[in-house]
């Protein structure tokens, strides 16, 4: 919408310019005109409203912009009143000239001395007879080569052909260091989760050495462990990682109500140590629900594409809640708390071992990116690893100094290291020791003193050092494997491996290294390796497997039980060779024994001259069975059919009298 200001008309009969009058200066205008030749353009300013409500002055085109100063010459532009722009002038040649503006003045005069230039060169090369070029000054062709420096422009196509290379070198370079950037981070958020977890674990061991109720996840692991004692019909088999899943689910869940346990089948596999395979933490979980121990309050799922832009992760995790302790039988849960303290323990030392490989591959990753690790930080985890350490051993002392209730004539007789809480010692009457001496204390005492006497006999005290035996009904715990041959050699050339292929870097190194060590030998490197692998393999290897570690063992599988032998002695070749020679061997016992059996059945099927045949035999044997006492000849013949007129296997025997000519027998 415009609005224009309103205004009254002056007559056009007064002669002069009102503009001009009104700045004191007096022209007279022609004849039917209102305004002098330099107001002649309407200069009203009209009000306008934009399409979105905002009001803004506009003036007409051709309308004035500026003020009209009293002084110095006010004359328009002729270039630009042609063109209908408002814009003042200046004769440059003199009075009578036409005024012209700066960049009208400057194009003309520029125009004129370009075409005087062209005329002056003209006449020069006329004088000097000499001809124009007409081809390129640096090559001389008539057309534009494209190998010319001047008309085929090659130098630009170099220079930027350069410049394209090194912005894609920036742009790599760029995404190097953003991949970089995420692995590093990737790496650092592992190291922090494991040292949440040891963390975890380190104050639910200190917290029941103290008393405190955040100790409650190893009340409840023992009350799993004597719930599959009490299920178990036979003590033979492996160990079960039931122990070790269920330890992680009893950490993870609240400490003071057992509930809301979700740790999540992939991570429980690698804290309880199961490897790759998730198949052993469900079937934990199935057994711990079938004991009655824990209850799935809610089952994984596939998340929605809005639940994984929310949460980051793309499967929904089994919540369980424990069942609580007051369900079981507070004597049996006692009896394996050793037992729940020697899991734990190793919870904590196989935590320790993840956080020493994730450690290692954060500094391998920072000193690839040019970094270090700080001295701080190097203390830091030294303190650490010693306080684990430290936490560890004395989880695994208490577990053997730990001692179970038991059963006597008067009452319940508990030991004073199970009161703490949950199990109340009672009053135990003062008895003699064995030896005949009376007890020190009169109120009695539920362990004798730890000090040491000479010509103390095997009824006495043991040392802290080497305690008592466990009283306990539960199975003791199982001391600790021996480790493999391989752990001298197979981490170092785990790491040269993973330091060789960048596809088997986000691998765990125990995990490489076991692998490495279950199928090569010492004397393998990186280099020897890496060159077997690629001259065997008749394609090359992949640059990201999704499983890198299935895809390691496929590949030196594939390699070492080949027709080609390895450079240098490996397990898993030598396994295969004797695999198969232990194949032929068996195969050709197989044949040997098929012939043989062949062999005899011909010779029991077929018929000798004297001998009945096998049909023969077994009607013989069913007769006899069917008949009492001896039968004659004659009946034995017709129930077997060696009548006259029957076959007869046996051979013809010569008549008297068959021999001589017919002529002389008797008539």
């Amino acid at each position: 919408m415009t609005i224009a200001p309103q205004r009254t008309l002056l007559p056009a009969d007064l002669g002069y310019c009102p503009d001009c009058y009104a700045t004191g200066t007096i022209a007279l205008v022609a004849p039917g005109t209102r305004r002098c030749r330099a107001h002649l353009v309407d200069q009203r300013l009209l009000v306008e409203t934009t399409s979105t409500g905002q009001a803004r002055l506009a003036a007409p085109a051709g309308g004035r912009r500026r003020p009209t100063y009293a002084t110095g010459v006010q004359t328009p532009c002729v270039a630009c009143a042609t063109a209908g722009v408002d814009r003042q002038g200046l004769p440059r040649d003199g009075a009578g000239s036409d005024p012209l503006c700066i960049p009208c003045w400057r194009g003309r005069t520029d125009r004129q001395d370009t075409a005087d230039r062209r005329r002056l060169v003209a006449a020069l090369r006329e004088r000097l007879d000499v001809d124009e070029s007409t081809g390129c000054a640096a090559c001389g062709e008539p057309d534009p080569v494209s190998t010319c420096w001047l008309c085929g422009y090659s130098w630009l196509a170099e220079v930027r052909a350069d410049h394209e290379h090194i912005v894609a070198l920036e742009a790599a370079a760029v995404a190097t260091r953003f991949a970089q950037l995420a692995e590093t981070a990737e790496a650092q958020q592992r190291v922090d989760a494991l040292t949440a977890w040891i963390d975890r674990l380190t104050e639910t061991l200190t917290a029941f050495h103290a008393g405190d109720s955040w100790g409650r996840p190893v009340w409840l692991l023992a009350d799993l462990l004597a719930r599959n004692a009490a299920a178990r019909t036979s003590r033979r088999g492996r160990r079960s990682a039931l122990g070790m899943v269920c330890g992680v689910l009893a950490v993870d869940s609240d400490r003071r109500s057992g509930r809301r346990a979700m740790p999540g089948r992939a991570v429980t596999a690698e804290l309880a140590g199961c490897g790759d395979s998730t198949r052993p933490v469900t079937d934990a979980w199935r057994r711990a629900e079938a004991l009655g121990w824990c209850v799935r309050v809610e089952q994984g799922r596939r998340l929605s594409y809005a639940e994984r832009c929310a949460t980051g992760r793309s499967q929904a995790r089994a919540v369980f809640d424990i069942t609580p302790l007051h369900h079981g039988d507070p004597a049996a849960q006692a009896a394996h708390i050793p037992a729940a303290l020697d899991v734990l323990a190793d919870l904590l030392d196989h935590a320790r071992t993840l956080l020493a490989a994730a450690q290692e591959h954060v500094d391998a990753l920072n000193a690839r990116a040019g970094g270090w690790v700080d001295y701080h930080e190097q203390v830091r985890r030294q303190q650490m690893r010693r306080a684990v350490a430290a936490t560890r051993d004395h989880a695994r002392q208490q577990a053997t100094n730990f001692r179970t209730p038991h059963t006597v004539t008067q009452a319940m007789s508990v030991y004073s290291s199970l009161s703490w809480g949950l199990l109340l010692s009672p009053p135990i009457a003062s008895t003699p020791s064995v030896d005949g001496r009376p007890s020190r204390r009169k109120d009695g005492a539920s362990r004798s003193s730890t000090r040491t006497e000479v010509g103390r006999t095997c009824a006495g005290p043991s040392p802290v050092q080497r305690p008592r035996s466990p009283q306990r009904h539960s199975d003791a715990s199982l001391s600790r494997r021996a480790r493999p041959e391989w752990s001298a050699w197979a981490y170092d050339l785990a790491r040269a491996v993973q330091g060789r292929w960048v596809w088997l870097r986000r691998t765990s190194l125990p995990r490489v290294a076991a692998t490495l060590g279950a199928t090569l030998g010492p004397d393998w490197t990186a280099e020897a390796l890496d060159t077997w692998l690629r001259r065997s393999r008749s394609r090359p290897l992949l640059s990201e497997p999704d499983s890198p570690l299935s895809y390691l063992r496929a590949v030196l599988e594939d390699a070492l039980t080949g027709p080609a032998a390895p450079p240098h002695p490996a397990r898993r070749h030598t396994e295969h060779r004797r695999a198969l020679v232990a194949a032929n061997a068996a195969a050709q016992a197989e044949h040997r024994d098929a012939v043989r059996a062949n062999l005899n059945d011909r010779e029991w099927t077929a018929t000798r001259p004297g001998r009945r045949s096998p049909a023969a035999e077994a009607a013989l044997a069913a007769i006899r069975a069917n008949t009492s006492g001896h039968l004659r000849r004659a009946d034995r013949a017709t129930l077997l059919g060696e009548g006259p007129d029957s076959d007869c296997d046996w051979p013809e025997v010569a008549q008297p009298g068959s021999g001589l000519p017919a002529a002389s027998r008797r008539p």
